[in-house]
């Protein structure tokens, strides 16, 4: 949503800037300062410094001014203009509170407070901080002041609390004001999700989504493997609902634990697990169990990685012959280990030759095989492949005959497989239930889905 967030002083000096895209780059600020700071401060306006909106190319500017104070928000997207200054006058409300002792006092205590270029730099890191917490790459999660102490240092009890030792008045109303009354006081720590969301079929999607990455010898041995997972989801529910899920019990989280101590050999071991910011940690802790309510929509409930016990769907046992000094014999066996039911599709196996081949001949079991000169490779591909199969390729491969063109200066790369493959965790991990439960007691649709695909998956020869 915001690619990146400036605050200016009133002479068009930035004083801070947070970059959360890669899609937009520093020197842009020069951009806002020269367009609508100068032009400002010169007399001049236009229709354009009138609105709070400025739009140049494929980049708009979002901007508000608190005192001597712009606080500027770019986005190079179409994105909603409203939602984002709503976000800006929450910001300044949060900064005036947080800056109260180094901020201008008002001599009418019941004055709006403002910013001032001053309390800026003097609260730079603080602000900074502040910045990183309350947006996720551009995105606004956060604006609760509770939420911000536990994650910000220097952000304590006494930086909010001196506000009402020093003044009557109380800056927590204006945070208060732009945000619509919670009355179930259970859930008012819930951020992310607003209370009054209604669905006529509700649904909920859970899917385990995983990357496998293997390095594979010439003779079938796994010499490196690794999983990157993530449990991606989407909600569509109504109310305030509390959901739940659990593992297999074979599954452990190698926070303090020794996966060599366990003689199980189906251990699931997940490591380096991060949770979405609506998991209830405690409950977890307990036990093992996710308990969360969700967001709205998609996101991503957690991700992990996984070195141990990895189940492999595909096996290649390449052999590769030379005959004289301008010809290859390839002898590739593929073996599929899923179950027969299960098939993988957009499956290709890319098979190296070297420079200047002049002729190929292909023979295989099953699938189609062309050779891509601009590759230098042949594809072996197949619409769908099911488990528990063998296919057989063999090719004869001749290169150009010329001095000194021979295999010796071939450094040979490894053999690369891409597939999709649903219904099928490469890591073993099972969902074992999925309970909602809300106070109106409604009916929920339920999806579980498991999807692996290749990430680096070679084979060696």
């Amino acid at each position: 949503m915001i690619s990146a967030l400036f605050i200016y002083d009133n002479k068009g000096d930035v004083l801070i800037s947070k970059l959360y895209k890669e899609d937009v780059k520093r020197n842009v600020a020069d951009v806002f300062r020269i367009q609508v700071i100068n032009q400002a401060s010169i007399g001049k306006s236009n229709r354009d410094q009138r609105t709070p909106v400025l739009t140049l190319g494929s980049t708009s500017f979002i901007y508000i001014k608190s005192g001597n104070v712009w606080i500027c928000a770019v986005t190079r997207s179409n994105q909603d203009c409203s939602l984002i200054l709503e976000f800006l006058y929450k910001l300044e409300a949060l900064l005036c509170i947080v800056l109260w002792d180094d901020n201008n006092k008002k001599k009418h205590q019941q004055e709006k407070l403002t910013l001032s270029d001053n309390a800026i730099v003097n609260g730079f890191p603080l602000i900074y901080d502040i910045l990183g917490e309350v947006c996720d790459y551009g995105y606004p999660i956060n604006l609760d002041i509770e939420y911000l102490k536990k994650y910000v240092v220097g952000l304590n009890e006494s930086t909010v609390t001196n506000i009402f030792k020093k003044a009557n008045f109380n800056p927590l109303s204006q945070l208060k004001k732009s945000t619509p009354p919670v009355t179930d006081t259970e859930h008012h720590n819930v951020t992310w999700r607003a209370p009054n969301i209604k669905y006529r079929r509700n649904e909920i999607y859970l899917n385990v989504e995983e990357k496998l990455n293997i390095l594979m010898s010439a003779q079938g041995e796994i010499l490196r493997s690794t999983i990157d997972g993530a449990i991606k989801m989407k909600s569509h529910l109504s109310g305030m609902p509390q959901c739940k899920f659990g593992f297999n019990q074979n599954t452990i989280f190698l926070t303090n634990y020794d996966i060599q101590d366990d003689e199980r050999s189906s251990v699931v071991a997940l490591e380096d697990s991060k949770f979405h910011q609506c998991v209830e940690l405690d409950a977890f802790e307990n036990d093992r169990t996710i308990q969360f309510i969700p967001p709205d929509g998609e996101f991503q409930l957690m991700s992990y990685n996984c070195s141990n016990n990895t189940n492999i769907p595909f096996k290649i046992i390449p052999q590769v012959q030379e005959i004289k000094k301008n010809k290859l014999i390839y002898k590739i066996a593929l073996k599929t280990y899923q179950p027969p039911k299960l098939a993988a599709t957009d499956f290709k196996i890319k098979i190296p030759t070297p420079r200047n081949v002049i002729s190929t001949n292909f023979l295989a079991s099953n699938g189609k095989v062309k050779y891509h000169p601009e590759e230098h490779a042949m594809i072996w591909k197949f619409n769908k492949i099911y488990g528990e199969q063998d296919n057989i390729l063999t090719a004869e491969v001749e290169i150009q005959s010329q001095p000194n063109n021979d295999f010796s200066n071939w450094n040979r790369p490894p053999i690369t497989i891409d597939f999709n493959l649903d219904m099928w965790s490469s890591s073993g991990l099972t969902v074992k239930y999925l309970k909602v439960q809300d106070k109106s007691k409604y009916k929920t649709v339920k999806w579980v889905r498991y999807t692996t695909k290749s990430g680096s998956y070679e084979v060696r020869y």
